[in-house]
């Protein structure tokens, strides 16, 4: 049996009233204050062609996506009583303002005021009501002037009276003007009484609907027709029952039910082609009993706006609802039309439903109260499976035709359409119908709690025990006996309900699905190719006619394998159900009450999803979602923002998202659309949104440039730098060769300074050698004149000892000592000497300073490479005088023995 229980959002109530007695009510979705953060009052309601809501609010204008509340402000704050939406604008007014938001974009543009030219008084009027005539004008309303807004400029019209609210009509605006009657004013004619309407007296005209054959004009306290310039009532049922109330607002909807919002009444629902009349309260669901504004969306929803909150009635789902008073006494688990009237089977009884002009009334079956756990229509009675036995119902009395307490199901027995096998507490029995009478006899050998049956074949019978296991029983030929019982076992086999399919008998429980097919369990995943989910109930339908995948949250509705609708339902399981009903309805079976289908209603009418895609661009959020284009994004621009949302209010909706190029796996389910990506790397991306409901999903591809660095400019300055570079590096290498070039050439410069050096150097060593020649020579020469003056003394010697001679040897003496200790002499050859041996004696006398004049002759004479021999006669000393003074410088130099110390001179 379904379980159609009520889903609970988060921050959406969804709330089933508890109503007077009247005919299936729709659901009723509630808006708290809390929510939408702005005032109670709702003045009026506008939805836009993309299905987005507007709410009129002190706070502003509130607007709403279905995921997302936002708030758009008018100038100076004023409170909102009054919107249009007209294709890409939203025209609002208030007190000393009006003007419109443009609304194509993913969000609405900043304000433009088409009052801002006013002039007292009238900047002083506060707008109540917009209109938008057929030729296009539209009209703002006081209660005492029109501004007529022609799309470049705006005209004041002062009326023949107070105004109320008006309403276009084609081309014309009728104003209902207090003590005059209703008046017809077009551009360029002015205002026209419609002949008749003065008949209104003092009753002020609140509401006026065109409707195709005549006017319906709310006043306070009635709802009239206004036609060929005759007032009559328009439904005399309707204001029989709308004495005492005040009507603030009218809306004939799309089914021709009259919808009238009352000031503290709360709304009343109309149907004129029956007569039926729905009311509902703050007792019966709404939010609050004010109703400030009606609004029929395209898909047939009504919204109100309340004096304290916002009420959506849904409409447009093609279901029904029967719920708290309306409802039969206690929780539905089976019903059945039968013999022209419906059964109810509850948990307090069997109740038989009667229909009147203001709801449904419930009697209970004389004798049945108590558990029903099945309604089973049979060609001598009603069938009523009890916790008590099992009754016949015929004619609205019950008789008991069995006593053996639970019975849950009944089944034909194959080739015996007059016996039916049924499942009980305590197992099995028979009921075989004789004439108008039915024998029931128990069946042996099984007494466990049997809560379904299936037959597998003639003979075989599955039977699921009402907790845990199913058995498979070998039934005689007369169903009378059970010769076999084979049990079967399996995880999923716990509260676990059965289902025949053309493919054999499918088992469903919380813990999975099984295939009962040649005796055996096989695994079932799939149907009409069509997965189903873990937790999923499939509910089959036969031939063309649909078929229904239960969920937790909801019930979709396929033909073949296309889903052709989602309702909303919470079901309760394990054992769901579907019961056909009158005129191709359908029937689900809810917690409190129960729900009907109407025929040939299971199509998908959701609107598309909205997606809005931003950029952050310094400290602000720029949109970029064109999807004619794909947007490509600096890189600087690389923070994303993405926010979703389907306009479908009767429902929670959840969203999930991928952006295939980074992260490229689905997020969890979230009731918040929205989703913000930062850094995004350059590339390309698709990015993807799916909601819950409908199979609904939206892309949008765009490309992250690359950084500046990277972007196509950027290489092109690249290559020209490069190319820069290379001549750079080119010019370098010609002055790298230029530099080389002087180099060599200051490299053979030296090598010809050197050449020349080397040759001045042969040169200075020829000339060295030249003055060595001479130096030499003049030793020789000194040698030779000391030689012989040293002979001369001697002979000179000898002569003086000879007695006879007469030589003054004094002065002889002093002339030769003179010539042999010539200090001249000796400084030239030491100036000689030096520059040959490049200052050799200055170096010997700063190495060995205690070296006295004579030592440094000898060691001059030594490195000249002379004798002893040689060096006697110049120091004027004899031989062995030279050896000694040999010795005695070899001392000073600090020489020993065995070194040699004319090589040690030569090498110094």
């Amino acid at each position: 049996m379904f379980i159609f229980q009520l889903l609970y959002g988060v921050g959406t109530l969804y709330s089933q009233p508890e109503e007077t007695p009247g005919f299936s009510l729709p659901k009723i979705v509630s808006f708290p204050r809390a929510e939408y953060s702005g005032e109670g009052q709702i003045w009026d309601i506008a939805t836009d062609e993309k299905g987005i809501m507007y709410l009129a609010n002190a706070s502003g204008v509130l607007r709403y996506d279905g995921a997302i509340w936002t708030e758009l402000y008018l100038p100076g704050g004023p409170t909102v009583r009054a919107l249009a939406a007209v294709g890409d604008r939203l025209y609002a007014g208030g007190y000393g303002e009006f003007g419109y938001f443009q609304i194509a974009g993913d969000e609405p543009s900043a304000w433009v005021s088409l009052s801002a030219s006013l002039k007292s008084p009238d900047r002083e009027e506060e707008i109540w009501n917009i209109e938008v005539l057929e030729t296009g004008e539209v009209v703002f309303q006081s209660f005492g002037r029109l501004f007529v807004y022609d799309g470049t400029q705006t005209t004041t019209v002062v009326p023949p009276g107070v105004m109320m609210f008006a309403v276009a009509a084609g081309p014309d605006l009728l104003v209902p003007v207090t003590g005059r009657g209703v008046f017809s004013w077009r551009v360029a004619e002015g205002f026209r009484l419609l002949p008749g309407s003065a008949a209104l007296g003092d009753r002020e005209v609140v509401s006026i609907i065109p409707a195709p054959d005549q006017l319906i004009l709310g006043t306070a306290d009635s709802v009239l027709g206004f036609k060929d310039g005759q007032l009559t009532s328009w439904d005399h049922r309707l204001n029989e029952q709308l004495a005492g109330t005040k009507i603030n607002r009218l809306a004939l909807l799309q089914d021709s039910s009259l919808a009238v919002g009352t000031i503290g009444g709360g709304l009343i629902l109309f149907g004129p082609s029956q007569g039926k009349t729905l009311f509902l309260d703050e007792a019966s669901g709404l939010r609050n009993n004010t109703i400030l504004a009606l609004n029929e969306s395209k898909n047939g929803n009504l919204w109100l706006g309340l004096d304290r909150g916002l009420d959506l009635m849904v409409r447009s789902s093609h279901v029904s609802f029967v719920t708290g008073k309306s409802r039969p006494p206690g929780t539905v688990y089976t019903a059945a039309y039968y013999d022209g009237k419906a059964y109810f089977g509850t948990n307090q009884g069997l109740y038989l439903q009667q229909e009147t002009a203001t709801g449904f009334t419930y009697t209970l079956v004389p004798g049945t109260s108590g558990q029903v756990w099945e309604l089973r229509e049979t060609d001598v009675g009603l069938l009523c499976g009890h916790n008590d036995g099992t009754f016949l119902v015929r004619n609205n009395v019950a008789r008991k035709i069995s006593a053996r307490s639970g019975g849950w199901m009944t089944v034909p027995v194959p080739g015996s359409p007059e016996k039916l096998l049924q499942a009980t507490y305590t197992g099995l029995q028979l009921l075989e119908w004789a004439g108008e009478d039915v024998l029931v006899s128990g069946i042996a050998g099984l007494s466990a709690p049997i809560r379904q049956l299936e037959w597998v074949d003639q003979h075989r019978l599955l039977a699921l025990h009402s907790s845990q296991g199913a058995f498979l029983l070998t039934m005689s030929d007369d169903a009378r006996q059970i010769e076999k019982i084979d049990t079967l076992t399996d995880d999923i086999l716990s509260k676990t309900s059965s289902l025949r399919t053309s493919e054999g008998i499918l088992l469903q429980s919380a813990q999975g699905r099984r295939l009962f097919r040649n005796d055996s369990l096989l695994a079932f995943e799939a149907v009409h190719n069509v997965p189903l989910m873990p937790g999923e109930y499939f509910i089959g339908g036969q031939d063309d006619a649909p078929w229904f995948i239960a969920g937790a949250d909801r019930v979709k509705i396929y033909r073949k394998e296309k889903m052709v609708a989602e309702l909303p339902m919470r079901l309760r399981f394990p054992y769901p159900g579907i019961i056909p009903w009158t005129d191709g309805q359908r029937l689900f079976l809810l917690d409190e009450g129960y729900a009907t289908v109407k025929p040939g209603s299971e199509t998908t009418d959701a609107p598309p999803m909205i997606l809005r895609a931003s950029l952050r661009s310094g400290a602000k959020w720029r949109p970029f979602s064109d999807k004619a284009t794909r947007p490509r994004i600096a890189f600087r621009n690389n923070d994303l923002r993405f926010s979703a949302a389907l306009p479908v209010f009767d429902r929670t909706t959840s969203y999930r998202s991928r952006l295939n190029g980074y992260a490229n796996e689905w997020s969890a389910w979230s009731k918040s659309g929205e989703r913000g990506f930062t850094n995004l790397p350059e590339g390309d991306y698709l990015f993807e949104v799916e909601a819950n409901w409908f199979g609904k999903r939206e892309t949008l591809a765009f490309t992250i440039l690359p950084p500046w660095y990277r972007s196509r400019l950027a290489y092109v300055l690249y290559a020209l730098a490069l190319c820069v570079a290379l001549w750079v590096l080119y010019q370098l290498h010609l002055q790298r060769l230029r530099n080389q070039a002087r180099r060599m050439e200051v490299i053979r410069q030296r090598e010809v300074q050197r050449e020349r050096i080397v040759a001045r150097n042969r040169e200075l060593n020829a000339n060295l050698k030249r003055k060595s020649r001479e130096l030499a020579n003049t030793t020789l020469t000194l040698a030779k004149k000391n030689e012989m003056l040293l002979a001369l003394k001697e002979e000179l010697a000898k002569g003086k000892r000879n007695p006879s001679g007469t030589i003054d040897h004094r002065k002889v003496d002093k002339l030769i000592d003179r010539n042999l200790n010539n200090e001249e002499d000796w400084s030239i050859f030491e100036s000689h000497f030096n520059e040959v041996h490049e200052a050799f004696l200055k170096r010997l006398r700063k190495r060995h300073p205690e070296l006295t004049a004579g030592d440094l002759k000898l060691a001059a004479y030594l490195r000249m490479d002379l004798s002893s021999k040689e060096i006697a006669p110049l120091l004027h000393i004899s031989l062995r005088g030279v050896e000694n003074k040999r010795y005695r410088l070899r001392k000073k130099i600090g020489l020993e023995s065995g070194d040699d110390l004319n090589r040690y001179l030569l090498e110094f």
